[in-house]
Formats: structure tokens, C-alpha cells, sequence
């Protein structure tokens, strides 16, 4: 990912955005840290590049996993690291952990189509603001 916001111009009217911690629920805490930060080196870059960017990023939500390997505990600390290795730049968190743990869906980690329409919205109130 971050060979591919390096290669972005970036600029007015142009938004990035990403979501890091379901493919990363099988790998040490450890790897995924590092992989965010080279990320945020990017970011950073992509901003220095061309401050007018929006970067969004979407947090994790909660899955149906029950194990270990690959459970909400797993995904909220991913998602901790995440936030804390983005502080101090300008980037916006879509928080969507409460969405989909407190809906009286079915707990997925693909949330149904109204969670989805949701995220959505949240997204765009960052993009389009009145």
C-alpha cells in the first residue's frame, strides 16, 4: 500500500482511502506496526506532496470470529496501533467499531448493507461537509 499512495499526485479535490487490520489478524502485532508506519511515511509524504489530500482512514469493525487468531480482541489492538502510529497528521478515522458491535445484525466481518450505507455516510460528512 504504501508504494501505491507513493505513486499518487494527490491534490485538491482528491481523497485517499484505506482500511488495514482484517488481512493483518493472522500476523504478529509487531509486523503489522511496522507495515503502518511505513504506511504513515507515505501518507506523510503524500501530504507534504500535496497538503489539499484528504486521507481517511476506516477503523476495524467487529467480525464473527471467535478465536484468537483473528478475534475482535486481535482487531480492536490492531486498530489501537493503527491510531496511535497515525497521531499528529492530518488524517480522519471513520470509527466504525461501535456500528457494527452494537448493531442487531448478525456480527460478520463484511457488516450487512445498512452497516455498509452507514459507513458511508460518515465517510462522505468528511468528504462533503456542509
Amino acid at each position: 500500500m504504501s508504494n501505491e499512495i507513493d505513486s499518487l499526485a494527490g491534490g485538491a479535490r482528491k481523497v485517499v482511502i484505506f482500511n488495514l487490520w482484517a488481512h493483518f489478524t493472522t500476523y504478529p502485532l509487531e509486523y503489522f506496526a511496522r507495515r503502518v508506519a511505513r504506511i504513515r511515511q507515505a501518507v506523510v509524504a503524500l501530504l507534504k506532496r500535496a497538503p489539499e489530500t484528504i486521507v481517511v482512514i476506516k477503523s476495524a469493525n467487529t467480525s464473527s470470529s471467535k478465536d484468537m487468531v483473528g478475534s475482535d480482541w486481535l482487531a480492536l489492538q490492531l486498530d489501537t496501533i493503527l491510531r496511535v502510529i497515525f497521531q499528529g497528521i492530518d488524517v480522519s478515522f471513520i470509527d466504525v467499531w461501535q456500528m457494527t458491535s452494537c448493531h442487531y445484525s448478525t456480527d460478520n466481518m463484511h457488516p450487512n448493507p445498512l452497516i455498509i450505507q452507514n459507513e458511508i455516510n460518515l465517510l462522505l460528512s468528511f468528504i462533503c461537509p456542509p
